[in-house]
C-alpha cells in the first residue's frame, strides 16, 4: 500500500537548516523537485519572507510551556486552524500523486519551542512522521549562532562581538544540551520516531543533508546544481567586519532617539555587509582573516557542556561507537571518549 511519510528537520538553528531547506525552496520554485518529494511552499504554506521557505508556524500547533523569563516563544498570524487546513492540503496533494510520497519540511526552531505531542497531531495527517535532530558541537554552534545574530541588523539585542557573555547566557539556557534534547523527544511515541544526526565538521552540508536522508531511509538527496559544490548560505566574515558591524548596530541603538539616525546606520550596515560578502568571493580560494572562539572560549564552551555530552553517548549506545559519532565525541569530549 502506499505511503505517505513525513521528515520534519526540527534543528537546531545553526546546523545546516538553511541549505537544506535552500535545496528544496529552489528546486520547488522551478518546478524541478521529483514527483515523489514534496516541500510545501506557495499554496501548500504560508508566504515566505524570503526566497527560502521554512515551516516555523508548526510549532504553534504543540506549544512549549513559557520559559523561565516567561517569554512567548512567537508571535504569528498562522492559528492551529489554519496550519491544519495546510496539512490536509498537503496530505491530499501527496494522495493525488500515487505511490509512496515524501514529504519534507523544516522547523529549525522545533527541538526547543514545540512538544512531542506535535508527532501525533501531524500522525493524523501522515502514514508515518520522523523528526530529525542534528547535533553539531557546542562551540561550533553557539560561535555560528552569535555571528548571525551580528549580521543580521533586526537583532538589535546583540550589539557586541561579546563572545562570552553570549555563550554564557546559552549554556545557561541549555541551548545545543543534546541529552535534554534526547529525554524529551525519547517519548517512546509510537506516532512518531525522532533521529539524531552529527554535525560532520570539515564537510559539506550537501553531506550533511544526505546523511539525513539517508538516517530515515529517504534515498538520494535532490542536490540542487546551484548549491553543488556545498556553498554556505550564512558565510563566516572576517573578525574586522564582524567588529564593524556590532559597533554600527551599538551607536545606532545610542542614537535611536535622533529622528532618521536608524535609517542611516542601517545603510552603513547593509553596506559594510555587502562590503564583506565581496571580500568572500575575491578571496575564495584564500585563507581569510575568519572570526573565530580563542582557546579560552572554545575550552569555556567544552567543560559546560562537558556532563551533558557525557550523558548522550551514553543514551546513544552503541551507535556512538560508529565512525560518523565517534569522531563527533572526539571533538566534544576530547579523543579519550
Amino acid at each position: 500500500m502506499a505511503k505517505v511519510r513525513l521528515l520534519v528537520h526540527l534543528g537546531p538553528m545553526k546546523t545546516g537548516t538553511s541549505s537544506f531547506a535552500y535545496q528544496f525552496s529552489l528546486l520547488a520554485s522551478h518546478g524541478t523537485l521529483p514527483t515523489n518529494l514534496i516541500y510545501p511552499t506557495n499554496d501548500l504554506w504560508f508566504p515566505s519572507r524570503g526566497e527560502i521557505v521554512k515551516h516555523h508556524d508548526l510549532v504553534e500547533l504543540a506549544l512549549a510551556p513559557l520559559n523561565a523569563s516567561g517569554e512567548r516563544r512567537r508571535n504569528t498570524s498562522a492559528t492551529p486552524a489554519l496550519i491544519r487546513e495546510k496539512l490536509s492540503a498537503i496530505a491530499a496533494e501527496a494522495k493525488s500523486r500515487g505511490g509512496d510520497i515524501q514529504v519534507v519540511m523544516v522547523c529549525e526552531i522545533g527541538d526547543q519551542r514545540a512538544t512531542p505531542k506535535l508527532g501525533k497531531i501531524l500522525r493524523g495527517y501522515f502514514d508515518t512522521v520522523d523528526f530529525v535532530i542534528v547535533a553539531r558541537d557546542q562551540p561550533s554552534a553557539i560561535r555560528s549562532l552569535l555571528a548571525q545574530q551580528i549580521r543580521m541588523w533586526d537583532r538589535t539585542s546583540v550589539t557586541a562581538l561579546d563572545s562570552g557573555a553570549f555563550m554564557r547566557k546559552h549554556a545557561v539556557r541549555g541551548s545545543y544540551d543534546y541529552a535534554r534534547l534526547w529525554d524529551k523527544w525519547n517519548t517512546g511515541s509510537k506516532d512518531y520516531a525522532v533521529h539524531f544526526v552529527p554535525y560532520r565538521s570539515g564537510v559539506g552540508t550537501s553531506d550533511l543533508s544526505q546523511d539525513i536522508f539517508n538516517t530515515v531511509g529517504f534515498g538520494e538527496f535532490p542536490h540542487s546544481p546551484k548549491l553543488a559544490n556545498g556553498e554556505r548560505i550564512h558565510s563566516t566574515f572576517s573578525h574586522e567586519r564582524m567588529n564593524e558591524l556590532a559597533s554600527i548596530k551599538r551607536w545606532a541603538h545610542r542614537f535611536s532617539v535622533i529622528p532618521g539616525a536608524r535609517e542611516v546606520f542601517r545603510l552603513l550596515f547593509v553596506f559594510v555587509v555587502r562590503k564583506a560578502h565581496d571580500e568572500l568571493k575575491r578571496n575564495s580560494s584564500e585563507t581569510h582573516d575568519s572570526w573565530t572562539l580563542t582557546s579560552l572560549e572554545r575550552s569555556f564552551v567544552v567543560e559546560e557542556y562537558r556532563q551533558s555530552n557525557e550523558q548522550f553517548q551514553e543514551k546513544l549506545g552503541a551507535e556512538a561507537d560508529t565512525a560518523r559519532w565517534a569522531n563527533w565525541f572526539a571533538l566534544t569530549l576530547g579523543p579519550a571518549a
